[in-house]
């Protein structure tokens, strides 16, 4: 029987984990599903919509209660979206892309496979990934998982927000990703938040193809959850806890209508470094700090260096070199303002240049360049984000249908299953991740493939693939 073969495939790994070895996994082997496609042929419109009501099932059955100790929703739904990103953000030279692998080693990735397989507060992908499995690439399923939870959580802010733009991703999906088993060209290439501009520049511009804006609109993925200490190294939500389960524009709204100061040494490690809120309105508990990455701040704010007024070129702030207040004065925000209830750094807008200062700045008395006229590369792009969210809507559609796409040549639309390009039983390796050839035939499947790689390369620090391993086959069997 095809699943006796699988546990036979998945053997020598058990031993070496009942031995104490633990090995270098792949979202693949975490979300080990016996006889996995790793192409999908044919994905029609009802299909789709099965996977995305699936996924939200799991995502809206957990408590909506959220506050800011406790928000599972935002939690699971940050999650979600972070495997999709992390896994389409090591694209370059064709290689790469949403192909469901991604460097599982990678410090950035902690925390990731309890969504997927372990459960995150008791939920994992995997549980509807195995319905679909035989049939639908694991890339292809990633891609919709997240597409799934943007629709749920921008539902929430929709059903709120009456006029609220709406956002239709499902309209421009395209199936026929593969799964790729191996993919060791992606070790180092997630961005180093610690980077700011230099590393958006570096993954989005220049890598994934995306301009500026793109990049901007792509950033708007952190309106939801929260960054862990556990797991990135950074503490803190990017907005309140309640816009952090909604998707929508809060994150710019955050960023030009509260202030922000530097945070170094997070947990006592020189080595991460954010922004805090400096503003009246922030809250000093631990649980309900809100924060922005360099790689956030960037997008928005430069530094001029050297003395006097014409002091040289503008510098994208980083927490660690830069000590200044990220502000901006209300009358270039008016419009965010009002969305966000009339809230301004904490109060109400109004009074002298001075006045506002005060209240978003506190006892910060440099500012990160001119708070009249914000000079970061993608600073004109966060104000209209900000004060327009049907611009940032549009952007964002943009940007997610090129980055969920780079590295597949041969996409197809929903429905159009009259020919295909590739068959299930072949997956991509590094050295193939785009056009690879089908096997017709081949009784080898992704999952194993995947395995037989990741088993020739133990390490120490992938705690979770035993457990990932162990949840896949159970929910099989």
């Amino acid at each position: 029987m095809r699943w006796h073969h699988a546990i036979l495939a998945l053997a020598p790994a058990c031993d070496a984990i009942t031995e104490g070895s633990l090995f270098n996994t792949t979202p693949a082997v975490l979300m080990a599903c016996p006889g996995a496609t790793a192409a999908t042929t044919c994905l029609t419109s009802a299909q789709y919509d099965a996977i995305v009501a699936a996924v939200r099932g799991q995502l809206e059955s957990l408590s909506e209660s959220c506050t800011a100790s406790d928000c599972p929703q935002a939690d699971w739904a940050g999650c979600v979206l972070r495997m999709a990103g992390h896994d389409f953000m090591d694209f370059a030279n064709g290689q790469g892309g949403s192909d469901a692998c991604t460097d599982m080693e990678d410090p950035e990735n902690a925390g990731l496979p309890e969504c997927l397989a372990s459960g995150e507060h008791g939920k994992s992908l995997q549980e509807v990934y195995n319905q679909y499995c035989l049939d639908v690439s694991l890339a292809d399923f990633l891609v919709i998982a997240a597409e799934a939870v943007i629709a749920s959580t921008r539902a929430r802010h929709e059903d709120a927000n009456p006029g609220a733009p709406h956002l239709d991703l499902r309209a421009a999906f395209k199936f026929g990703r593969q799964t790729a088993s191996s993919c060791d060209f992606a070790v180092g290439r997630l961005p180093n938040p610690e980077r700011g501009c230099d590393a958006v520049d570096e993954t989005f511009v220049q890598r994934m193809g995306l301009d500026w804006t793109q990049a901007a609109a792509l950033m708007g993925v952190h309106t939801l959850g929260r960054a862990k200490v556990a797991n990135s190294g950074y503490h803190g939500w990017w907005s309140d806890p309640e816009n952090s389960r909604r998707f929508n524009n809060n994150y710019y709204i955050s960023l030009v209508a509260k202030g922000w100061t530097v945070e170094r040494a997070i947990s006592g490690n020189v080595n991460k470094n954010q922004w805090e809120r400096s503003d009246t309105g922030r809250d000093t508990s631990v649980d309900g700090h809100e924060m922005m990455l360099n790689t956030d701040m960037c997008l928005a704010f430069a530094e001029r260096e050297g003395p006097g007024p014409g002091r040289g070129p503008s510098t994208p702030v980083l927490a660690h070199e830069h000590q200044c207040c990220g502000w901006v004065t209300s009358d270039r925000i008016s419009a965010a303002i009002s969305s966000n209830g009339g809230d301004y750094c904490g109060g109400r807008a109004g009074g002298r240049l001075g006045d506002e200062r005060d209240r978003c700045c506190g006892n910060e008395n440099n500012d990160c360049g001119d708070p009249r006229n914000p000079d970061g590369p993608a600073a004109a792009a966060v104000l209209s984000f900000a004060n327009d969210e049907s611009a940032w809507v549009a952007s964002f559609a943009a940007a997610w249908k090129i980055a969920t796409e780079n590295g597949h040549g041969a996409l197809r639309s929903l429905g159009d299953c009259s020919s295909s390009s590739t068959s299930s039983g072949t997956s991509g390796t590094s050295g193939d991740a785009e056009g690879a050839t089908s096997t017709t035939g081949s009784s080898s499947t992704v999952a194993e493939e995947a395995l037989a790689t990741s088993t020739t390369d133990l390490s120490s620090t992938a705690t979770i693939s035993a457990w990932g391993l162990i949840v896949g086959l159970a929910n099989f069997l």
